[in-house]
């Protein structure tokens, strides 16, 4: 699996043609991306904290 951390896309756009196009899309589609991947992190993180409430002994934090 590849993982880009970050990505840089510029386009000299000379016209309204066919790069004016792709480049409104690229940036919807890579801003919805960018948008979902920040949810899966926060999901993930949720999830671990989660998880890591199960590890704490019986009857709560300082209890012994």
């Amino acid at each position: 699996m590849v993982t880009i951390h970050n990505l840089e896309v510029r386009m000299d756009v000379e016209g309204g043609g066919d790069e004016a196009a792709f480049v409104k899309l690229f940036n919807k589609y890579i801003r919805l991306w960018s948008e979902e991947a920040a949810k899966q992190k926060k999901r993930a993180r949720r999830v671990a904290q989660e998880r890591s409430l199960g590890d704490r002994p019986e009857g709560g934090a300082g209890e012994s």
